[in-house]
């Protein structure tokens, strides 16, 4: 028996020499497939076809498995129509085996498309073992993984072709079984068997009648979404293959997207889309008229009258109940037309009133104006309803606004920009209650997609019968979803909205459904429980209505902020609240000190014991006494002995024999001059050793004017030089001079630079100045001025005629010489016919036009007026150059030129175009490679995808630190690992470290001699001192010094701010003073105060002086590549 479900070409050398591998396909066609003739095959390198398949009928589905070599193939779709293999019901496209799992997963197939090329690379995979798995046949093989169509069956040896389809027929849904048989008459179809259920074929046989036709068996109503298996039994009692279907859902409608009721779920067109009509003509709008019919639809009518009563239109006859009807009319603008909706049996659209659906009318304008709205649950108008409009065309309604996105001023519904648009969108948290509030976003970042929750409702709890509502966002189609007469009052269908785009709902009761149609109803519930869209929540007031109608809504799925919860945040403070996100100023400090009240120290304050209770002792604590306790903490006045302090050093100049107590003040002897009349006094001397100089007075100052060179000793008689002229009789004559420099005498004339005899030399003015009179200084000239003495430009005379009108006019002249010649218009070419030869200004001459007059000729020329035997006849043909049949000697186109196709005419090339018919050298071979100019092995040379694209880009050395296993494709981001002490903090830091050795780190306490240095604190109580006193780094790191700098008895947060991935250290904090920042990256730093007020910022700062700063908290922004890490600083 020969199984033949699709069109099969092998290969000879596919099919009967050794394969190493073999691929599967499962293809779903859409619903164009037979007319459009999309098929795929598959090329080898050598160009040759391994297989091709076309379908034959409409949403064909093919599953086969073939056996193949391994190697590269090229699998071509086409589409004959060039829109893809788009319709109602998506198709797909699958290609794997066992060893690669899928190649090629096209679910859906998306795209517009003429030919769709794609290189794959099939590997080598052991083929499945291929036989005979029907049980019936003389070889059966139940060893075989596949059915390899070899089987042999008893005589009839089955059917030429035996196959099944499944399609839709309007709203039934179809399958219909088609064979052929053998030549041999008596091996026809005698019996078949057809069942839902697997397990029940062949326990009935229905007789195949002899008077149908022996080719097939349709099953017109078959149900949705079960799947059929059929057998048939021929004359000979042998069996044919077992068909397997599974049916899909028929949903009829309007399947053109360019109708006014297109539905995006319809997959068969019932013929009822209503296309739009021709545009009006200029001066008519459009009217439109949309009508549900109720129950009846036969009593509902309607008609567009003018006010004299002249019908300009009336309805189509409805005869669908609950099936829109949309009809568009064109009416002259300006007239007054009174719109009538009629209904015979005078209870208007309600349906409902005698048991039926409700019915609805809605007349609009293109403007979008509704004029007329009878919707289901108020329907009842009576006999008839009417309206009166004066039809006008649309007027735009400009919207002023910011039209630009991106810009917090942006108006979606603005048609003309006002340049408004100013701030531009800052996505952030910007509730300012939450702990995520960001006070540089002023938009609101939302959650962009999310889980709705959509129920529908069933009144009557027995189902929709056939009613369903489908939604639509951009493109996304999801449904239809329906109820069941078993699913009860309600059902909950999860599904995934944008909050991005607005979403559509609508509702469709096909056929009798709609009689019944009042009692669903359907919730949208948003992912907080918010209801987004719902309807028909009560059947009498908010019926659902019917598509076209469309409900319209925006999702909301929520946004980033955290929920504010008010609290102490101090870990340290008392009232530490771990669940609370934000500080509401509540802390109570943690108050350490001694609470016994017997001891010396004990604090009312304290409310924790530290330790640090002190007992009584009692002593002289006067620190000016002789003997003075240090440890006593209780004064014992009677045992204080004074101290007598003085200079206890007999070698001293002050030495105080009674002094018990040295205070510092020995003076050692001092010899020098003690005169203080003498000119060497020395005020340090205490022991006078002779060598007093008596004091000489004068000027010492040896640029001075009256230097004394004798004088020791300054009297303040010093005159300074002053240089200047001493000579009274110059112009410069310094009387306080008493060195003569540069006299400077008089030079007499006039010093006014404006004046006509300036003297540039003169320093004395003498009165002679004369002023500058501006004009033609020239006798000879027109405008010569007599008083003018700087000449600016003479007018010199121009004879010629002056006068405007004349034909000889100069407009140069400015003297008329009587020469003036009238204008005399007329023609001035004596090759005109009407030349005058009086006339010297030329007007409106007129030539022969010479020409062909002959219309029936082809260069006839209507403007010619002389005929110059010139007449050529038409001479039909091609007059293009560039084509292909251009004919030199035609002078008249006849539209049978043919163009040059250049194109490559090589079948076996890339770019082979059949539809060329001259090579023009421009053939490609193919090249192999990654053609995803995304991937990171991307080939720009490559023209053939191979499968080869890697997307995964890292370091591929297991080796390394950043060793990535997922990664195909090396970029040389491999980090080398070094081993030791990463924390910024320690001793003995390595920055080339990249992997942390903790045991590694070692800490001291700060200080850089003396005792402390050698005392390595790995202890979080010690790990920040930042400086020690002279004591405990010079003197010694007793229990005291430890005591003092344990932070952690002293209840001193410490904590270090460490953003770990990337490498940042803040330290310490809290702190006194400075505030260190370690890190290698390029940061920038900002700080702020509890207001908000802007205090530093700063690129790559290492560190923050907080010493003049007012204790409290300031938040510091870290910003690292436009990302921003927000810190607390606490200021002690």
């Amino acid at each position: 028996m020969k199984k033949i479900l699709f069109i099969l070409l092998l290969l000879p050398s596919v099919l009967f020499a050794q394969t190493d591998s073999w691929v599967n396909f499962k293809v779903q066609y859409d619903f164009y497939a037979p007319s459009e003739s999309n098929f795929f095959m598959i090329g080898d390198t050598l160009g040759d076809t391994v297989m091709f398949h076309q379908p034959t009928t409409a949403y064909q589905y093919l599953d086969t498995t073939i056996l193949i070599n391994s190697g590269s193939y090229t699998i071509t779709l086409n589409d004959s129509y060039g829109d893809g293999w788009i319709s109602q019901n998506p198709s797909y496209f699958k290609m794997g085996n066992t060893c690669q799992g899928l190649i090629i997963n096209w679910d859906p197939v998306l795209g517009s498309f003429f030919q769709r090329d794609t290189t794959v690379n099939v590997l080598p995979c052991a083929p499945p073992h291929g036989g005979c798995l029907n049980p019936i046949a003389l070889n059966y093989d139940s060893t075989a993984t596949f059915d390899d169509g070899s089987c042999i069956f008893p005589p009839c040896n089955g059917l030429d072709t035996f196959y099944v389809i499944n399609y839709c027929d309007g709203p039934q849904n179809k399958v219909h079984y088609k064979w052929s048989n053998m030549s041999n008459p008596n091996c026809r179809m005698l019996a078949y068997t057809r069942t839902s259920n697997i397990n029940t074929l062949g326990n009935t046989w229905y007789p195949y009648p002899g008077n149908f036709s022996n080719t097939g068996l349709l099953y017109s109503n078959s149900q949705p979404n079960t799947t059929y298996y059929f057998l048939g039994m021929l004359a000979d009692s042998s069996l044919t293959d077992t068909l397997i279907i599974t049916t899909g859902e028929c949903i009829p409608g309007c399947t053109d997207p360019t109708a006014l009721n297109y539905n995006p779920w319809a997959n068969s067109d019932d013929g009822s889309c209503q296309m739009p009509p021709a545009n009006c003509a200029t001066g008519e709008s459009n009217i439109i008229v949309s009508v549900m019919p109720d129950t009846y639809p036969g009593e509902t009518s309607w008609e567009i009258a003018d006010t004299t009563g002249t019908i300009l239109a009336t309805s189509p006859t409805y005869t669908q109940p609950g099936v829109p009807v949309i009809t568009e009319v064109c009416i002259p603008d300006g007239t007054v037309i009174e719109f009538t909706l009629f209904d015979s049996f005078g209870d208007g659209l309600c349906g409902s009133c005698y048991g039926g659906a409700d019915g609805g009318a809605i007349v609009q304008t293109l403007c979008g104006d509704t004029l007329l709205a009878i919707l289901p649950g108020n329907a009842n108008f009576g006999n008839d309803t009417s309206i009166i409009y004066t039809v006008a065309p649309c007027i735009p309604n400009i919207i002023y606004g910011c039209t630009t996105p991106g810009f917090t001023e942006y108006n979606p519904q603005a048609t003309v920009d006002d340049s408004s648009c100013a701030t531009p969108v800052v996505l952030g948290c910007i509730d300012s209650t939450s702990p995520d509030y960001d006070s540089i976003a002023n938009t609101m970042e939302i959650i962009p997609q999310c889980q709705y929750t959509l129920v529908i409702t069933d009144e009557a709890e027995d189902g929709w019968y056939g009613a369903w509502v489908g939604i639509l966002q951009d493109t996304t189609v999801l449904g239809p979803f329906m109820m069941g007469p078993n699913d009860g009052y309600s059902e909950e269908f999860i599904i995934t909205l944008s909050a991005l785009s607005p979403v559509e709902l609508m509702f469709f009761a096909p056929g009798n459904s709609s009689t019944t149609a009042n009692q669903c109803g359907f919730f949208l519930i948003g992912p907080e429980g918010d209801t987004t869209l719902s309807g028909g929540t009560n059947p009498w007031t908010d019926p659902m209505l019917q598509f076209p109608y469309r409900y319209n809504g925006v999702p909301y799925c929520g946004n980033y902020c955290t929920p504010g919860v008010l609290g102490c945040l101090d870990p340290t403070a008392l009232n530490y609240d771990s669940l609370a996100n934000m500080d509401d100023g509540s802390c109570i400090a943690i108050v350490y000190g001694c609470t016994n009240t017997l001891a010396f120290n004990y604090d009312s304050l304290a409310n924790v014991d530290d330790g640090s209770c002190v007992s009584i002792i009692i002593g002289c604590m006067d620190s000016t006494a002789f003997n003075f306790n240090p440890s006593a903490n209780t004064n014992d006045p009677s045992s204080c002995i004074p101290v007598i302090l003085g200079c206890m050093d007999d070698t001293m100049f002050n030495y105080n024999a009674a002094a018990n107590t040295d205070d510092g003040s020995c003076i050692p002897v001092i010899f020098g001059c003690t005169d203080p009349l003498a000119f060497n006094y020395d005020s340090l001397a205490n022991t006078n050793n002779g060598s007093c100089t008596p004091v000489v007075l004068g000027c010492t100052d040896p640029t001075a004017f009256n230097f004394n060179l004798n004088a020791n000793t300054d009297d303040g008689s010093c005159v300074p030089e002053v240089l200047g002229c001493t000579d009274p009789t110059a112009l410069n004559y310094d009387s306080t001079a008493n060195i003569n420099v540069g006299c400077i005498y008089s030079i007499l004339g006039c010093t006014d630079p404006t004046a006509f005899n300036y003297n540039v030399n003169a320093n004395t003015d003498d009165g002679s100045c004369v002023p500058v009179i501006i004009g033609c200084t020239d006798p000879t000239a027109l405008n010569y001025d007599s008083i003018a003495n700087t000449n600016n430009g003479c007018v010199y005379p121009i004879l010629g005629c002056t006068d405007p009108s004349m034909f000889n006019y100069d407009p140069l002249a400015n003297v008329d010489d009587g020469s003036c010649i009238p204008i005399i218009l007329g023609c001035i070419d004596s090759n005109a016919i009407n030349y005058d030869s009086l006339a010297n200004t030329n007007v409106g001459c007129i030539y022969p036009i010479y020409g062909c007059t002959d219309p029936t000729q082809f260069n006839y020329d209507p403007n010619a007026n002389t005929d110059d035997g010139s007449c050529v006849p038409f001479i039909y043909g091609c007059t293009d150059p560039i084509m292909f049949n251009y004919d030199p000697n035609a002078n008249t186109d006849n539209g049978s030129c043919i163009p040059f196709i250049y194109g490559c005419t090589d079948s076996t090339q890339y770019n082979y175009d059949p539809t060329a018919n001259t090579d023009n050298g421009s053939c490609i071979p193919y090249i192999y490679g990654c053609t995803d100019n995304t991937a990171l092995n991307f080939d720009p040379l490559a023209n053939t995808l191979d499968n080869s694209c890697c997307y995964i880009g890292g370091c591929t050395d297991s080796a390394a630190v950043n060793y990535n296993p997922n990664a195909c494709y090396d970029d040389n981001s491999c980090i080398v690992a070094i081993t030791g002490c990463t924390d910024v903090s320690a001793y003995n830091y390595n920055p080339a470290a990249n992997v942390s050795d903790s045991l590694a780190c070692l800490y001291d306490a700060g200080c850089y001699g003396g005792p402390g240095i050698p005392y390595w604190l790995n202890d979080g109580c010690y790990a920040w001192v930042i400086d020690v006193d002279d004591y405990c780094c010079n003197v010694d790191w007793d229990a005291s010094c430890q005591s003092m700098y344990d932070y952690c008895t002293q209840g001193w947060p410490t904590n270090i701010q460490d953003i770990s991935s990337l490498g940042i250290v803040v330290y310490p904090n809290p702190t006194k003073d400075i505030v260190t920042i370690e890190t290698r990256l390029n940061i920038e730093i900002e700080l702020y105060d509890i207001t908000g007020r802007l205090i530093i910022k700063e690129e790559n700062i290492k560190r923050i002086d907080m010493n003049t700063f007012t204790p409290g908290i300031y938040n510091m922004i870290i910003i690292y590549q436009d990302k921003r890490f927000i810190n607390k600083i606490i200021k002690q």
